[in-house]
């Protein structure tokens, strides 16, 4: 146990049998802690001996919550708010904080989709509200008051809180942009007491998370060389192995080839003694090849060296507090050249100025910067990756060679052409008060200012887009944004006990103003590469600005009341208008209610259950909006600009007003129960909901006659259904000296789309495919977006087997997506399945392969304590989504002729007639006439690469020691804490792309970096 007396940095810690001495003058109090306890305040008067005993802390049935507009306990709590457990920021850096949610708090998908340093992760609360993007459906966020889109660039050491708020009943106060759920994060302050110095400090060492196992240089040639040999349909290709490619003899030593591949000659057989390598010919034994062997996979990855200072001054007296802090991120990526840079400055206080008048501000600063890859995630992370092993990597004269193209090269040379620099700067300034005008009522205004700065440019000097075509347009471009927001809020509160009857009341009004403003400009032609700016270029190749703005106020209320701590009711509602709504539908009325009884409470409880310490049942309804997919002017009609007509600047109509455009409407019910077991060592909180999403946005489409494809209506309607679970024990009693915490939490959400625009056809379907239906024993479409169905269907051709010899072949199915009229198959060659048992493979015999969205997200947590040592074990799950793996099948495929392939498809290819295997024969006419893989788009192929997601995460692992206090007072120190932590350890996953996390199709993905975090905070 810990002993610290208050108001000073002396303490203490107790011995093994609970016995401690501290220093500490008459009148004094000790605080008393430790982890998984109750904190106490002891004043000792004049005593020389003072013992306690600690409660065991039941803060998850008791803790207290940032509500809207204000704060509730758990214990009085009638609706859905899920708080993170702050133990989850204490070791990780996080670049970006909202990746702290992933797996700790129920009901919340959080995605790591990317490991650029800085990304994003995507956020989505209960499945979203959005039928064209379930995606984008992120949740509203609200930073010390001010609502915000995003929680990019906070430093998560200056986060003090964070909770979500997931049901209607509990959003509706945010009215009109609540549907989405609200993340709600209140940031350090001040406490009264002796100034505290802190400073602490992270080093974190990337390496790639994951990487495609390859082949090598010489199973590369093997399969490619054999490969151009095939039936007389394909036509004699032999001549690709004399050509100047990855596999083909025609290179040279010059900077005229891009490949080493050549026949063994004295003039080059001096490259044997400089590392490159023979071996016979596959396609001609008689001769000798030489070749270089490089994995340029390997060259688009480095280990990244991060670090993370954070310095914070807080303290205060009865008159006021305040804290300061700074922090600076450097991060460097697993990628080369990608990293993430952030300062960040956070400075509040607050100051008694009257017995009952308290002013306080805010002020929170950052200044960002990040680089990633030059080009797409498929160049970047396959197609790149994929150059043949036989590549160029230097020419003779030391240069870097480019590779095939900027699409398919040499990473460490492309990679590096490109001239860029960015910047993003977010300032957030914050004025209120408190005004207790009488006992119980107050008043608290808040204005505010958020204010985002976005600028940045690139530049592209000559580059070599292969060995031969130098390309010196040297185009350059530039961009700057502008944000600009203001808010207001005015809350007047009331709160009154009287006998058994606890009132909470609040009513106010909020206004939030936001415009918008960019400028961007292109050019190329510039004669040089050492100018980089625009003012260089010869001709200007585009110019674009844009101004915009939105208005938005509400006025809301709330009220919480309760009768002897038992029966609970909640109500809250807003009145919203906004300004780029319909003139007929500008304002909405969003109401939630919630009801809750605690049954321990109740006389009778102590005779039913003592296991069952406590136990309180809920429920809610509310109502909210959300516009977020709206544009400030869609509903009044939009007009293009920038065309031209008949020599003349031309104005276009190009979109078509729609005075009836209003909120969309979110409905949620949601059943709950919090309870606790064996004096709540266990707890539990379980929800259910289910929520309609109605008077979507979404496109109707126009006879051509009106001259408009569509225009954007209130038609659609989504439900979402979905199960939460929070538990959390202690598993070892207060006695031991080894304590043990675990939390566990579940949650699955399933949606489904009930109405559509109507549109003439079945089930009012948008997009799909028409396969057959077993059930039906006839046609259906299937997949899109159609009523009755899930979001996210994914169908595809499905695999069968691979047919072991020609004869098996000529009894196959028809595969009418051979090219061409002779639709023969040979042995190597993919048997689909027939559905409809018609003698032909179609787009109709496809099968579902999955869903894009997962089912089930969860996480848990072991805390193992013991005298200063603590260790801390976090993992997360996913399961039920699909990865359409387009990246592993163009490798396989051979899509670009003659890039790389995997070590699977070399080892479990079919080779020769009677093989017996899984993956089709790697040839010439493989992709480019049979389609074995491939079927003409990017979304489907083959079942094989259609995979399952599942994964479970072993997100941290922390050791810690906290050095004890009899060893601090020696060193007149408050604390001292040192850390190791191992981050994004392993996937458990079948999955064989680079990061399991997102369903759909993969077209390149950045994997999460393992990391290995030391660090070490100390106060004063």
């Amino acid at each position: 146990m810990n002993i610290q007396v208050k108001g000073t940095t002396t303490g203490a810690s107790t011995d093994a049998d609970g016995n401690y001495t501290v220093s500490a003058a008459p009148g004094s109090s000790l605080i008393f802690s430790f982890i998984g306890y109750q904190s106490q305040e002891i004043p000792i008067g004049n005593s020389s001996e003072v013992n306690v005993t600690l409660k065991a802390d039941v803060a998850v049935l008791q803790e207290v919550l940032v509500t809207g507009y204000g704060v509730q306990s758990r214990e009085t709590l009638t609706t859905s708010i899920s708080k993170l457990d702050t133990k989850v920021l204490e070791n990780v850096p996080f670049a970006n904080a909202a990746s702290a949610l992933q797996g700790t708090v129920s009901g919340v998908r959080v995605q790591s989709t990317s490991g650029q340093p800085g990304a994003a992760p995507r956020v989505i609360v209960r499945g979203g509200t959005s039928i064209n993007n379930p995606n984008g459906a992120s949740p509203l966020y609200i930073i010390d008051g001010v609502i915000r889109t995003d929680m990019n660039d906070i430093n998560s050491d200056d986060i003090a809180s964070m909770q979500v708020l997931k049901d209607a009943a509990s959003t509706a106060i945010y009215g009109a942009r609540g549907s989405n759920g609200v993340v709600i994060i209140t940031t350090k302050t001040g406490k009264s007491g002796q100034t505290r110095v802190s400073y602490s400090y992270d080093m974190t060492t990337s390496k790639p998370g994951k990487m495609f196992e390859l082949a090598n240089a010489r199973d590369y040639l093997t399969i490619n060389r054999l490969g151009v040999f095939g039936d007389a349909k394909f036509g004699d290709y032999t001549s690709r192995l004399t050509l100047p490619m990855g596999y083909g003899t025609g290179n040279d030593l010059t900077n005229n080839t891009a490949f080493t591949t050549q026949y063994l000659t004295p003039a080059n057989e001096h490259k044997l003694q400089e590392g490159w390598q023979s071996m016979p010919d596959p396609a001609d034994p008689t001769k000798t090849l030489i070749f270089q062997d490089t994995d340029f996979q390997a060259l688009n990855y480095q280990t990244g060296i991060s670090h993370n200072h954070n310095l914070s001054v807080s303290g205060g007296t009865e008159k006021g507090s305040f804290n300061a802090g700074v922090g600076y991120m450097t991060a460097d990526g697993t990628v080369i050249t990608t990293k993430y840079d952030r300062l960040s400055f956070n400075l509040n206080g607050d100051i008694q100025v009257k017995k009952n008048l308290t002013v306080f501000s805010k002020v929170i600063f950052s200044r960002s910067s990040t680089n990633t890859p030059y080009g797409s995630t498929a160049v970047t992370f396959y197609r790149n990756a994929g150059l043949a092993p036989t590549a160029k990597y230097r020419f003779e004269d030391g240069t870097l060679a480019p590779g095939t193209n900027n699409g398919i090269g040499n990473p460490e040379y492309q990679m590096n052409t490109r001239k860029a620099e960015n910047s993003n700067e977010k300032l957030t300034v914050t004025l209120g008060s408190r005004w207790n005008i009488l006992p119980g009522l107050s008043f608290e205004p808040q204005v505010s200012l958020y204010n985002v700065n976005g600028d940045g440019y690139t530049f592209q000097p000559g580059f070599w887009n292969g060995p031969v075509a130098f390309v010196d347009a040297r185009a350059a471009s530039a961009t700057s944004s502008r944000w600009r927001q203001t808010q207001a809020d005015g809350v007047f509160a009331y709160t009154k006990s009287f006998k058994d009857h606890n009132l909470d009341a609040r009513a106010g009004i909020s206004y939030f103003g936001r415009t918008t403003s960019s400028l961007s400009a292109s050019g190329r032609g510039a004669s040089t590469d050492l100018i980089p700016t625009l003012n260089a270029s010869a001709e200007a190749t585009a110019v674009s600005s844009s101004i915009s703005e939105q208005r938005i106020l509400g006025y809301f209320a709330s009220a919480n009341y309760n009768y002897q701590m038992k029966y609970l009711l909640s109500l809250n509602m807003r009145y919203d208008g906004a300004s780029n709504l319909g003139e007929s539908h500008k304002w909405g009325f969003f109401p939630g209610v919630s009801l809750g009884w605690n049954m321990h409470k109740e006389d009778f409880w102590a005779g039913i259950s003592r296991g069952v310490s406590q136990m309180k049942l809920r429920g809610s309804y509310g109502e909210n909006g959300n516009i977020s997919g709206l544009g400030d002017f869609t509903a009044q009609g939009a007009y293009g600009v920038g065309s031209r007509y008949g020599g003349a600047a031309a104005i276009q109509n190009t979109v078509i007003p729609n005075k009836d455009l209003k909120w969309e409407q979110s409905r949620t019910f949601d059943i709950g129960a919090d309870l606790g077991f064996l004096d709540n060592r266990l707890t539990l909180i379980v929800d259910y909901y289910r929520r309609v999403t109605s008077n979507l946005l979404t496109s109707l489409p126009l006879p051509q006659s009106t001259g408009f494809a569509s225009v954007l209506t209130n038609l659609g309607t989504l439900e979402n259904k979905g199960f939460e679970i929070e538990l959390g024990a202690r598993v070892l009693s207060a006695n031991s000296p080894l304590q043990w915490n675990v939390a566990f939490n579940a949650s699955k959400t399933k949606n489904k789309v009930l109405k559509l625009p109507n549109n003439g056809v079945e089930n009012n379907r948008v997009g799909g495919l028409l396969v057959w239906d077993d059930a039906r024993q006839d046609y259906a479409w299937k997949g899109g977006i159609q009523e009755g169905h899930r979001l996210g269907e994914m169908y595809d051709r499905k695999q069968v087997r691979i047919y072991p010899t020609d004869e098996d072949a000529k009894n196959g199915p028809i595969a009418s997506y051979i090219v061409g009229a002779d639709k023969t198959q040979y042995g190597g060659d993919v048997e689909y399945y027939d559905a409809d048992k018609n003698g032909i493979i179609d787009s109709r015999d496809k099968r579902y392969m999955g869903n894009a969205y997962p089912l089930w997200t969860g996480g848990f947590s072991n805390t193992l304590s013991y005298k200063s040592f603590n260790l801390y074990v976090r993992l997360d799950y996913t399961t039920g989504h699909t990865i359409f793996n387009w990246g592993r099948m163009f490798l396989d495929g051979n899509m670009y002729s003659d890039g790389n392939l995997t070590q699977r498809m070399v080892e479990r290819s079919w080779k020769k007639q009677g093989d017996i295997t899984d993956m089709p024969r790697s040839y010439w006419g493989g992709e480019r006439v049979q389609r074995n893989l491939f079927d003409g788009v990017t979304t489907s192929g083959n079942s094989m690469y259609n995979e399952s997601g599942d994964f479970l995460a072993i997100r941290e692992v922390t050791l810690s020691y906290s050095v004890p206090s009899r060893i601090l007072n020696k060193l007149k120190l408050a604390s001292l804490r040192f850390n190791v932590t191992a981050n994004n350890i392993h996937y458990f996953t079948k999955y064989l792309g680079l990061n399991p996390e997102e369903g759909g199709v993969d077209d390149g993905r950045y994997a999460m970096p393992k990391n290995i975090i030391f660090g070490a905070n100390i106060s004063f």
